[in-house]
């Protein structure tokens, strides 16, 4: 019993000591984003309305310290038969704070949380002007309106930046996350962009208030204006400099 006391005589100071030695714990790296949107994108005709705060359910849901950028953007449609009509996007910036987990959930996750059915997921890529090639990855969902029954087809498009590396996937950010802890010794904030669209025959308000037709249009012809937007966007909203993987 005197032999065990000693012992912890001896190992308790020990340990203290040990404290001291171990490395402090490395500041949090920002994400290479840039939490703001543009009220224009001269070269595709986007105009941006007003800034959207965030839903109750996200606040609900994420931490505190997470930061939001939300607008809905606008622009008159061409060739439309029933008359005049816009096209319409919502982009989307939501900024992790320290509590990760709490911050960012990946869209597979959140939109059935919205009413809407994920169909399919599939992985594009956007090449910007410089040359890099943005990885995104979109989703096709469906919504089944419970008053007419008719079902509408809702397009997202998303990705994540970190500190230095852009990727469409989940779980590629996450392994990303743990290697850079591992290896690096610092951990870092995620932003999580996303574009979306939805493809339904609608009278909606525009960014002026005034009532328009929403333009219905065949998805390939979605897939073409989201990449030409996010073409647009990415060099406003993304540190392209700081980027070394795009995966």
């Amino acid at each position: 019993m005197i032999r065990r006391l000693l012992l912890l005589q001896l190992l308790i100071p020990a340990g203290l000591c040990l404290m001291f030695l171990l490395p402090p714990t490395p500041p949090i790296q920002d994400s290479a984003i840039r939490l703001e949107l543009p009220g224009f994108l001269i070269n595709t005709g986007w105009s941006g309305g007003e800034k959207l705060k965030p839903s109750e359910r996200e606040l609900q849901i994420l931490a505190n310290d997470t930061n939001f950028a939300r607008r809905d953007y606008y622009r008159n449609a061409q060739g439309d038969a029933s008359g005049p009509s816009v096209e319409r996007l919502q982009a989307s910036i939501v900024l992790s704070g320290k509590d990760l987990n709490n911050s960012l959930h990946r869209p597979e996750r959140c939109l059935p949380a919205q009413g809407l059915n994920v169909i399919s997921s599939t992985p594009l890529k956007v090449t910007l002007a410089g040359g890099a090639v943005l990885p995104i990855t979109k989703l096709h969902c469906t919504r089944t309106d419970p008053e007419t029954g008719q079902t509408h087809v809702y397009l997202n498009y998303y990705w994540f930046v970190g500190h230095d590396t852009v990727t469409a996937s989940h779980y590629g950010r996450v392994f990303q996350d743990i290697r850079d802890r591992l290896f690096n010794g610092y951990d870092q904030r995620w932003a999580y962009i996303t574009v979306s669209t939805n493809l339904i025959d609608a009278i909606i308000q525009d960014e002026s208030g005034r009532k328009v037709r929403l333009h219905n249009m065949p998805e390939a012809d979605a897939d073409r204006m989201v990449s030409d937007f996010i073409q647009e966007l990415t060099p406003d909203i993304l540190s392209i400099q700081s980027i070394k993987r795009w995966d």
